[in-house]
């Protein structure tokens, strides 16, 4: 076995030098995208406090503009970037991994996040920093000119890892990202490979550009096994919400996405108009990423069932006009918000562990990764010792979401680009 093992990786040194440079650069790249990024985001709500009407210019004019460009001259660059980088590894035609992960597709991304920004969108980093770090890999593997699908494959699978790693200073979870989604057709012993490169990338990221946790320090909670049914609701609730997420989203897609331009960027504008409207109404509460509310809540604070349905709408819209921007944070505030709401039926569960469930539960509903999605919360809030129910709670909330949605959004989303760059 362990030979077999070894055979998989690469033998020439070059090929390791390549990949850890690349992981360098990636990590700096991320880090910088995520800086810009925040910093429009500071800005747009700055303006929006400033005029009140800033967002219902900015929103529609934004999404509309940069749909048009992303139709007109690229094509690829918009979205969560994720799907892209499924169908490049799920792809052995060289071309059509070259065209879903240049660097200018890298470069662009970068852009059209941070305008999403400064629209107001209810966006996230996760997916766009995936594409942007898996787009460096491929291309530094190309530069060396790698033969073998199978390391081809895992270095862009790699790529993703580092990009989670990076964007939520959660190591498990980028490689688990890998196993469940981007490499979810690697050969198991590739993953020994993507487990090294993906420890070497967080201990550099951790050295020289980390904040320290991305939410709050939870590890002091406790929870006892035997209450695990009486979360079984939330597990339930997160799956159908999420579910009809997903659905929503891949019958709206699959209908204006890849079709024609102008329904497609008349559909972005429709949906910055919706998040205008709801951008006015909460105050700009629901643009950006989420992440701010959501310490809130974890802190205490209830932002009420307002900011649940608004957050749900806008991040909705936000993916509906297909701009750049991720889904992860976002979801995960939702599920912070919907938490908040039902602790307070608890009275023997800590509200803390009844919250931190109910952002593992709707996001696994959303993206049906149930061990990334559990991990992703545990890391970001360091409650690992919450493990074994999260890890339950997200197995039950991504098969409720399979009754509503079959198949999951990112999978069929990259069958949409396959079909696409096949033409």
């Amino acid at each position: 076995m362990r030979r077999y093992i070894l055979q998989q990786l690469p033998k020439e040194p070059k090929t390791y030098l390549a990949i850890l440079i690349a992981g360098i650069f990636a990590v700096i790249t991320i880090y910088l995208f995520i800086e810009v990024s925040t910093y429009m985001q500071d800005v747009f709500k700055d303006f929006a406090s400033q005029t009140a009407y800033f967002t219902f210019i900015s929103a529609p004019l934004i999404f509309g503009l940069i749909v048009y460009i992303d139709k007109k001259y690229f094509k690829f660059a918009g979205g969560s970037g994720i799907p892209q980088l499924i169908a490049a590894t799920d792809s052995r035609n060289k071309g059509i991994r070259s065209i879903l992960l240049s660097f200018k597709i890298a470069i662009v991304k970068i852009i059209f996040v941070a305008l999403a920004m400064l629209g107001g969108a209810s966006v996230g980093f996760g997916g766009p920093s995936v594409h942007i770090a898996g787009s460096i890999f491929y291309n530094l593997s190309t530069f060396i000119k790698l033969k073998r699908k199978l390391l081809i494959h895992s270095v862009i699978a790699i790529g993703g890892s580092a990009g989670l790693i990076v964007t939520f200073n959660a190591p498990i979870a980028g490689f688990l990202f890998a196993y469940e989604e981007i490499g979810r057709n690697l050969k198991k012993q590739a993953l020994v490979l993507i487990a090294i490169i993906c420890g070497i990338i967080y201990l550099f990221f951790e050295s020289f550009f980390s904040d320290g946790l991305y939410l709050n320090d939870l590890s002091e909670l406790s929870f006892e096994l035997t209450q695990i049914w009486q979360l079984l609701p939330i597990a339930i609730i997160g799956g159908i919400l999420g579910g009809i997420f997903a659905k929503s989203a891949l019958f709206i897609i699959n209908k204006f996405m890849f079709g024609d331009a102008k329904k497609t960027i008349a559909l972005a504008i429709a949906m910055g108009s919706v998040v205008a409207t709801l951008n006015y109404i909460s105050g700009t509460q629901i643009a950006g990423t989420g992440s701010k509310e959501t310490i809130m809540i974890i802190s205490g604070e209830r932002l009420g069932i307002e900011f649940i349905v608004y957050k749900y709408i806008a991040t909705l819209a936000s993916f509906l006009s297909t701009i750049a921007g991720g889904l992860f944070m976002p979801s995960i505030s939702i599920g912070a918000g919907i938490g908040a709401e039902i602790s307070q039926m608890y009275s023997q569960i800590t509200p803390q562990v009844v919250l931190i469930m109910a952002m593992v539960a709707y996001l696994s509903g959303v993206i049906r990764t149930p061990l990334t999605s559990a991990f992703l919360v545990l890391e970001m809030t360091n409650s690992l010792n919450l493990l074994l129910p999260a890890i339950i709670i997200s197995l039950i909330s991504s098969m409720s979401s399979k009754q509503i949605s079959k198949q999951p959004i990112y999978e069929s989303i990259a069958q949409s680009y396959l079909k696409l760059t096949r033409n």
